[in-house]
Parts: C-alpha cells; sequence; structure tokens
C-alpha cells in the first residue's frame, strides 16, 4: 500500500545532452502507448503542452527501450496544477498500474506541475533499492533542472533517463537490482524538487559537494604536453565540477560549441563515474597532422574514445569532432555515424565496425 502523506535530473551526442528542439507548437496533451503491450498504459502524457509532438515521441520511444532493456516502466505525465504533487504522483503512479507492464514490477513516474513549477520523481518499491530518495532528487536537481531552466522540457527528461539506465546498469553489476522483491505499486519513495521551468540557464547549477567555492577556474587546466596529460586534466575538471567552456584544455572550435551548450553538474559526475573504471590503450598518433586518439578496447561499450589537436599552447581535447562523429545507443554504447567523415580514422583502421558504426571485438 502507498504511504498516505509521501513526504514532501541530461543526453546525448557527447557530454551535454540531447538537441531535439522542433518547436511544432502543439499544446495538446498526446497519450503513447507502451509499444508492444496489449493494455490500455500510457507513457507519456504531456497534458501541460511542455513538449512538442516529436519530442513527446522521441521519449515514449526511449522509455519504451528502458522497458524492454531494462525491464524498468518509466511513464511521464505533465499538468497544470497538481494540487499536492507528493500525492498526486502516489496517487496516479496507482492508477496507471506504473510497474505492470515491468515483469519485475520496476516502476517510476516522472511528474511535472507547470503552474506549481514542481517535479517529482516517484519510485515503486521494487526499485527503492537501487534508487533512493537522494539519488533522485540529485537527478532531478542536477540533470532535469538545468534543462528546464531553458524550456527543454523533453532534453531535460531524456538526459536523466540516460543517468537512470547508468544507475541501473551498475546497480545490476552488484546485484542491486536482482535483489528487490518484484511488486507493483509506490511505497511513495521518490523526492519532489523546483522545476526552474524557464529561470535561466544557470538553474540547478549551483555548487555541489564536489565544487570548491567561489567561481570556476582556468588555472591548472592548460593543454597539456601530451594527449594523455590533457585527459588527465579534463577528468580532473568534471571531477571538480568545472563546466567553464574556455578551459585553454579545449580546441577553440570546441570553446565556441560549448558556450551554447548545458553542462550539468551530474553530467560531468557520470562522465567521471563512467571513465573511472575504463583502461585507455596507448595514444595514437598523426604526426604529420597534429593529431592523436586515446581509446578503449571495443569490449568497454559505454568509453567512447577522445580526439586530441596539437596546437603551439599543447594537446587539446576536440570536443567538436568527437559531437559530430560519436554517437550513443539506447544503452550508452557508443558508436560512429558512418556518414561522418572526419579525420581521427587513421586510429581505428585495425578495428572492424558493424553496419552501423558500432565497434566489434
Amino acid at each position: 500500500m502507498p504511504r498516505s502523506s509521501p513526504s514532501t535530473e541530461q543526453a546525448r551526442r557527447f557530454v551535454a545532452g540531447l538537441v531535439i528542439v522542433v518547436a511544432l507548437g502543439i499544446a495538446a496533451a498526446l497519450a503513447l502507448p507502451l509499444p508492444g503491450q496489449k493494455m490500455g498504459a500510457v507513457l507519456v502524457d504531456d497534458a501541460a503542452g511542455l513538449m512538442d509532438e516529436e519530442q513527446r515521441a522521441h521519449v515514449a520511444e526511449y522509455h519504451g527501450f528502458l522497458l524492454e532493456d531494462h525491464d524498468i516502466d518509466y511513464r511521464v505525465v505533465t499538468l497544470e496544477d497538481s494540487g499536492d504533487i507528493s500525492l498526486f504522483a502516489v496517487e496516479r503512479f496507482e492508477e496507471f498500474g506504473v510497474g505492470q507492464a515491468s515483469q519485475t514490477g520496476r516502476g517510476l513516474m516522472l511528474v511535472i506541475d507547470a503552474s506549481r513549477d514542481e517535479v517529482r520523481l516517484e519510485v515503486g518499491y521494487a526499485l527503492e533499492g537501487a534508487f533512493p530518495d537522494a539519488f533522485v532528487a540529485y537527478i532531478e536537481e542536477r540533470q532535469m533542472v538545468p534543462f528546464f531552466g531553458v524550456r527543454r522540457v523533453a532534453d531535460g527528461i531524456l538526459a536523466a533517463s540516460e543517468l537512470i539506465i547508468a544507475r541501473a546498469q551498475r546497480a545490476k553489476q552488484h546485484a542491486g537490482l536482482e535483489s528487490e522483491p518484484a511488486m507493483t505499486g509506490s511505497g511513495g519513495g521518490g523526492a519532489t524538487a523546483g522545476a526552474g521551468l524557464g529561470a535561466g540557464p544557470g538553474v540547478g547549477l549551483g555548487a555541489g559537494p564536489s565544487e570548491a567555492p567561489g567561481r570556476p577556474t582556468r588555472s591548472g587546466f592548460e593543454a597539456g604536453a601530451t594527449p594523455r596529460e590533457t585527459l588527465a586534466r579534463y577528468f580532473d575538471a568534471m571531477d571538480r565540477r568545472n563546466g567553464d567552456p574556455s578551459l585553454p584544455l579545449y580546441t577553440p572550435q570546441t570553446r565556441r560549441m560549448l558556450e551554447g551548450w548545458v553542462m550539468t553538474p551530474a553530467q560531468m559526475d557520470n562522465l567521471v563515474a563512467t571513465y573511472r573504471t575504463c583502461r585507455g590503450e596507448p595514444t595514437l598518433r598523426d604526426e604529420a597532422r597534429g593529431l592523436a586518439v586515446i581509446r578503449y578496447p571495443p569490449a568497454a561499450r559505454a568509453c567512447a574514445p577522445f580526439f586530441f589537436e596539437r596546437s603551439p599552447d599543447g594537446w587539446q581535447l576536440d570536443l567538436t569532432m568527437m559531437q559530430r562523429a560519436l554517437r550513443f545507443g539506447r544503452s550508452n554504447a557508443w558508436r560512429f555515424d558512418l556518414s561522418v567523415a572526419h579525420p581521427y580514422g587513421f586510429a581505428f583502421e585495425d578495428w572492424r565496425f558493424d553496419d552501423k558504426g558500432f565497434p566489434r571485438p
């Protein structure tokens, strides 16, 4: 049974989230059924009209993959006034049968109240062990809300979904999810946060536990004498949640690109957590063109390669070409976009790729 009074976070190209803004201006609610489900379940119910039709369809498709690949039944509901968002979330969780589409009863429901400017991620019993309230509040405030601040609601939802996938993968490796009881229904687990809809690009980006007080600094983040030194400084910047787009370890074109991106604290944290387990291969260089690549074994599917360009100041990180050439699959596995020509192919001549661009051992 749910509690009677429940206590009152981006994703895709590289580290700065999805870009799927089409602005069709459709305000009517669109109910999108679960793929392959006979029941009348709804993945996305956007009554508040916070997304356009294409964005709603993309969220529904991605959450369909989440159900298929990770057995998590994840619904999204937006509305104008919930009254009490915590109570509303518990009641609708039960009414919609969230978790029933999952073979093991794993259910999540995201509620966004537009008029009250609140967001709540409700967690079912079977996921409470892997998604405690502290983690839920973290992805709301540190991943969703920064996107919501610039009215990129769909991007914020999808970016948070990628963190949910990463969390599920890590929990599964430690048998965290497998040990949870398979039952539907919400025990009131979850967290409520201010949504910050349209509040501006800085919302949700305040200092956190890993950040030094004061403004980010460029000192100590210069281009290194080797690509590996530059990469170490980049990871250090991410670990410190230093999202300054003007860091000198970036190429000039990367700095220009990052000026218009939303880089959230949760994205930086997740990048550090992911690469902490990755073992890089020896650096590969094209000395004539001043290019270098640090890659990881093909089996390390979440560990995408890094591209570097030599400059008078040292080896700089080329995120621009990475953003163009790399894509990520539904379980955060990287691949090359085979339609994009890039100068770093010299580092992969001994690898085999399938017809979708995924590397094969």
